[in-house]
């Protein structure tokens, strides 16, 4: 029974189309003759096709029902919106960064990857780039480069850039090629920085990323390998 979709309202345009195309036909010459039997057979199919019409909106949604019950709203909208997303109930919003009231950007993650997701007047609109693929990016970090790109929204002055770091990272900045210091937000093992010297991902990196850790031991390295 958990495969049955939930019931969801008919588009007015297929109502009106089907009523008018082959409901209202079929009625007026039958009741002329004092019988019920055609429109309460068209009548049934129309439920049979709305039910097909609704099972149909389910498969274009995707993965509505595989969400888990605990996540953050933020989290189940990047999932239900991109498609092909791995292990859809693993999920958790890390690091966020608000550019106005409209438009946002979080990063969500699990034990293996992450991915940066789009946030559009308070709702997530669906990961940048599409769904991760199923590389273990935590597995490669290193003490020596304790942070990896993930990927960036890159606009005509600036650049917004996201990345992943070890456990023990707790603060980060991008050092730009004139040596300007952009802090970004760390979180749970994420980061997001903006960059006001924009930097094309098509293109040889040339901002630096400066890493502090728990300790307060700093690591520098590229943005990009």
């Amino acid at each position: 029974m958990n495969d049955i979709p939930k019931r969801r309202e008919m588009p007015e345009a297929l109502r009106e189309r089907l009523w008018t195309e082959d409901i209202e036909p079929q009625l007026a010459p039958r009741h002329r003759f004092g019988s019920m039997r055609a429109p309460l057979a068209v009548a049934a199919s129309v439920v049979v096709l709305a039910a097909l019409v609704a099972i149909g909106f389910t498969q274009l949604r995707g993965t509505d029902t595989n969400v888990a019950s605990g996540q953050s709203q933020l989290v189940k909208d990047c999932v239900r919106t991109t498609r092909n997303m791995p292990d859809p109930t693993s999920w958790r919003a890390a690091a966020r960064y608000d550019l106005s009231s409209q438009l946002g950007f979080v990063v969500i993650r699990n034990s293996r990857t992450a991915a940066a997701c789009v946030i559009e007047n308070g709702k997530a609109t669906g990961v940048i780039g599409g769904a991760p693929g199923s590389t273990d990016l935590y597995g490669q970090l290193t003490p020596e480069r304790p942070f990896d790109y993930l990927t960036s929204m890159n606009y005509p002055k600036e650049s917004i850039h996201f990345g992943i770091t070890t456990d023990d990272v707790v603060g980060l900045s991008l050092i730009g090629p004139d040596n300007s210091v952009s802090p970004g937000v760390v979180a749970d093992g994420t980061f997001i920085v903006r960059d006001p010297i924009g930097e094309n991902s098509g293109q040889p990196t040339t901002n630096y990323v400066r890493a502090t850790l728990a300790n307060g031991q700093t690591v520098q390295g590229p943005l990009r390998n």
